[in-house]
Parts: C-alpha cells; sequence; structure tokens
C-alpha cells in the first residue's frame, strides 16, 4: 500500500512524514508538494503537487493507495483546492482519501 501526504513540506505534513517512517512497515511514502526540492530532507519520493493546477495532480497520484489531503493556508482557496484534488484522486483511481481535522477539547470553546 503506498500513501501519500500532501502538503508534505509544512509544519503538519514533515509532523506525518515522521510518524509514516517510524510506524512503517515498508511501505511506500509520497511526499506530495508545490516544490520537490525542498522534500530532499524528508527521506522519501516527493513529487510536484501544486492544488492551483489541477491538471497537474492525477498524474502526481498515480500508484497511490491513501491519499491523506492536509490543507494549504490559502485564504479563501481551500474549498477549490480540496474539489481540484478529490477531482484528481477519483481520476487516479484512489479508493481512500483521509482528512485530518481538529475537534475542540472543550465543545464550549471554538
Amino acid at each position: 500500500m503506498t500513501i501519500a501526504v500532501t502538503g508534505a513540506t509544512g509544519q503538519l505534513g514533515r509532523l506525518v512524514i515522521e510518524s509514516l517512517k517510524r510506524k512503517s512497515t515498508g511501505e511506500p511514502i509520497v511526499a506530495l508538494v508545490r516544490s520537490p526540492e525542498k522534500a530532499s530532507d524528508l527521506g522519501v519520493e516527493a513529487r510536484a503537487f501544486d492544488y492551483a493546477q489541477p491538471e497537474t495532480l492525477a498524474p502526481a497520484l498515480a500508484g497511490i493507495d491513501t491519499l491523506l489531503l492536509i490543507s494549504s493556508s490559502e485564504v479563501g482557496q481551500r474549498e477549490a483546492q480540496h474539489r481540484n484534488v478529490i477531482e484528481a484522486a477519483k481520476t487516479a483511481g484512489i479508493k481512500r482519501i483521509v482528512y485530518p481535522i481538529t475537534v475542540p477539547s472543550d465543545p464550549g470553546r471554538r
């Protein structure tokens, strides 16, 4: 099973990649990033992946079984970016998309 992580050079993405590497039983991990050269220190395959360039997304997802979709921090772009990634994942035949969410520890606080 090959797992890919979007936004892998961001704060959360780097933590996820490191955690996956520690727990790995040899399954391939792919970092999906805007600039693959910035991912050279991650120790995994890096592929160019820019949410704003939908025509390039599906080819980057070739051979991926599970996709972890980490949102970018671009204000006002999340819905369009997620749509681009989800459509590309469908085209690439990905069966599982994981999306991390945070839940407040105190339901009264937001």
